[in-house]
């Protein structure tokens, strides 16, 4: 018999027992839904999990913190010396690498002000390590600074603050009323820095000019109100101070903590560092090379490899878990193929009686078998992916309604790869046939006479 006639057969053989059939392609499909959504729900976590970590961070990028201190005397510290030689290494495209101001700078520009972070770089550093710009271009003299992304809704009129007025919002920005009315790019600010001398407290600023501004940060709570200034800056903010890094003396600090801040032998360390690696694949050599060398580091890629094995011990545990309401669904089809043999006992008698090989006989039940399996499968994967797709959409009006926040964010809680719908249709038709195995072989065995007979 041809494959066309047998799959022929098949179906008009099932024809004859539509519900049947129907309730254990039903049975079937719902195991396959299952399944899916189940697993779904493992990997949508794992990809919002992964998304959000990466978000606003480069997965080439690798944060050194310290350092093991090899010798005594040895400063566990980033120093200029181990600047250079993250940048000696191989597969390093840029090292990042800030040093902060060690005072509270406030920023003025006409009649506003306002508190910021201010912090020394090296801009053709920054710029090699892939620091984005809103608008603007990089620094290219002495004077010349970067600004954060909302530096500009930080300051405000200290008349406003003064009447008692409430001039920030809930994300502690200046509220629209209260803010300058044109922006900082191009302008001339000042950093304003505050020392204790001869018994008084004296202030000094010093006036940059904003050439760059900063792109704004990929999470929306975040607020950017940095300013990037240079090595010359810096040495004119420690002129004043009479401090390494500008740090403030305070009226109550002991003689010899005052000589430790003014003392101008001090090496440069930098609090921020991180080296870039040049791409992906070279991130975990280059992180193995670091800590060979004795550095605290981190990198995104450790995260994520933990991340990942977690995940893929809960997707594994998701899927047995699934595979169970198919194991169950194999008990109908294999009702239906025992019948299916019982009932069709005299057609395979004629068909052995004209010479129909058992292996033939054989591959028409579990063709008939994997036939319902795939079904089964089609229909559940469907299924599954207007079940996700409504998780999805429900999940936010569930969290509004329930918990009273709205997400700021769309979160994919249920997320099918189609591997994963292939890797459920395996299943099916697999765990199918094996069902249909039995029946199968049974249908070989069946006596001609007899069934012919109908006696069996």
């Amino acid at each position: 018999m041809k494959w066309k006639d047998r799959f022929k057969f098949i179906r008009q053989n099932m024809k004859k027992n539509k519900s049947r059939v129907f309730m254990t392609i039903l049975a079937t499909s719902i195991g396959c839904a299952f399944l899916i959504v189940l697993a779904s729900v493992g990997f949508g976590a794992q990809r919002f999990i992964v998304n959000d970590i990466m978000q606003d961070r480069a997965i080439t990028e690798v944060s050194v913190y310290g350092k093991q201190s090899m010798e005594e005397g040895e400063s566990p510290e980033i120093t200029k010396a181990d600047i250079e030689t993250f940048q000696s290494m191989e597969n390093v495209k840029a090292v990042s690498h800030k040093l902060q101001l060690r005072t509270e700078a406030d920023i003025l520009y006409d009649n506003y002000s306002g508190g910021s972070t201010v912090s020394v770089v090296d801009f053709q550093a920054e710029e090699q390590a892939g620091l984005n710009l809103s608008s603007g271009r990089m620094p290219q003299e002495e004077n010349e600074a970067l600004i954060g992304y909302h530096l500009h809704q930080l300051l405000y009129k200290e008349k406003d603050e003064e009447a008692g007025e409430q001039i920030f919002d809930q994300n502690g920005l200046v509220k629209d009323e209260y803010q300058m009315n044109e922006g900082l790019l191009n302008k001339t600010i000042k950093i304003e820095v505050e020392q204790y001398k001869n018994k008084e407290w004296v202030t000094e600023t010093f006036p940059v000019e904003v050439v760059g501004i900063m792109e704004e940060p990929a999470r929306d709570w975040q607020v950017s109100n940095d300013v990037f200034i240079s090595d010359a800056v810096l040495a004119e903010v420690e002129a004043f101070t009479g401090t390494a890094y500008g740090a403030t003396i305070h009226p109550d600090m002991k003689e010899d903590e005052v000589a430790t801040l003014q003392s101008e032998s001090q090496e440069r360390v930098y609090n921020d560092v991180q080296v870039i690696a040049g791409n992906m694949e070279q991130v975990e050599n280059l992180s193995r090379h670091l800590k060979d060398e004795g550095y605290h580091i981190y990198s995104v890629t450790e995260e994520l490899d933990q991340i990942n094995i977690v995940f893929a011990v809960v997707k594994t545990g998701l899927i047995i878990v699934g595979t169970i309401a198919l194991l169950i669904a194999s008990i109908g089809i294999y009702n239906t193929m025992s019948m299916a043999v019982t009932e069709r006992t005299q057609d395979i008698g004629i068909m052995k009686a004209i010479g129909g090989h058992p292996k033939m006989i054989r591959s028409i039940f579990l063709m008939e078998s994997g036939y319902i399996g795939l079904m089964g499968a089609f229909v559940g994967v469907v299924v599954a992916y207007l079940v996700s797709v409504g998780i999805n959409m429900l999940l936010p009006i569930v969290i509004q309604q329930v918990f009273d926040q709205t997400l700021e964010e769309a979160i994919q809680l249920s997320y099918i790869p189609p591997y994963l719908a292939l890797i459920c249709v395996a299943l099916s038709i697999g765990v199918a046939m094996l069902s249909g195995l039995k029946p199968a072989k049974k249908a070989t065995r069946i006596d001609v006479l007899r069934a012919l007979r109908r006696d069996v």
